[in-house]
């Protein structure tokens, strides 16, 4: 015997958007991932401007970073607009607008922006619902409206691709080379993907705990990044390990910051190495790297 299918109101299942839907897509990136073939780890918030866009994220098999701003209403221009200034201040390669509804208009839009924008640039405008089965408990159904053209990207790649700057490039090669070092001893790490980008992620098994290797204005970084959607859970984290200095005792003479992050939910334990390292100073990469 079949059971009958409805829709569930989606305030039933997610009362706040910031408080509640952009939480459980954190925490459970493999409901967009599956649907978009990516590998997604969101790995914090960012604020763009006075803008804070919901998640960012990065697809661990490119090195992609992702975008994401979620609506539990219709698509609204207020949105639109936040989620071109998002792609502008940010540079993301995937860019997902995800609503309750995604209007004509707004469709249009993103279909424009695909046919426009370069093969490394992709928008996504997807649908959520919610669907209950007679009695079981509700369950997401997330449906891609709105998609890349790939056939027609695909003609105007080899174009485009002088477009990567030799920085970046940079920055591709020497996480390669940190890859090439870690493997020997981390050879889960083979199959990762350098990317040029300013910060390389890997995971730890542990939901919302990464170490992040970071290239950033400071310096050399390595972090234990605690960014879980549940601050309280990163505040007891951060707490429990400050209290325990001896786990980190193999370190040595290096000393560790400990940075709360005040204002923002997550909290840090970073090493860091030169102020002054460049990218662009290839001689100095080894010293880097170690």
């Amino acid at each position: 015997m079949l059971g009958k299918i409805r829709q569930v109101d989606l305030r039933e299942v997610w009362p706040s958007e910031a408080q509640s839907f952009t939480p459980w897509l954190e925490a459970n990136p493999d409901e967009l991932g599956e649907l978009l073939g990516l590998e997604l780890e969101f790995v914090r918030e960012k604020a763009v401007g006075r803008f804070s866009l919901d998640l960012f994220g990065t697809d661990l098999n490119t090195g992609e970073a992702v975008i994401v701003e979620n609506q539990l209403e219709k698509s609204d221009h207020s949105h639109l607009g936040q989620l071109l200034t998002y792609a502008g201040g940010l540079e993301p390669s995937v860019i997902v607008w995800i609503a309750k509804e995604i209007r004509e208009e707004h469709r249009a839009a993103l279909e424009w922006l695909n046919a426009v924008t370069n093969l490394e640039t992709q928008f996504f405008g997807i649908e959520v619902k919610a669907i209950r089965i007679d009695d079981s408990p509700p369950a997401p159904w997330l449906d891609i409206v709105v998609q890349p053209n790939a056939w027609s990207k695909n003609l105007r790649g080899s174009s485009t691709a002088y477009m990567e700057t030799d920085r970046g490039k940079k920055y591709s090669i020497f996480w390669q080379e940190l890859i090439d070092v870690l493997a020997v001893d981390f050879p889960e790490l083979k199959s990762r993907t350098a990317w040029a980008r300013t910060w390389f992620p890997t995971s730890l098994g542990v939901s919302g705990v990464n170490l992040n290797f970071v290239f950033g204005s400071q310096g050399l970084r390595v972090e234990f990044y605690l960014g879980s959607s549940d601050e309280s859970l990163n505040r007891e984290r951060f707490e429990a390990l400050k209290a325990r200095p001896s786990i980190f005792e193999h370190l040595g003479t290096q000393e560790l910051s400990w940075e709360s992050l005040e204002g923002k939910k997550a909290c840090r334990i970073a090493l860091y190495g030169k102020p002054d390292a460049d990218i662009t100073t290839e001689l100095e990469w080894s010293s880097y790297i170690d």
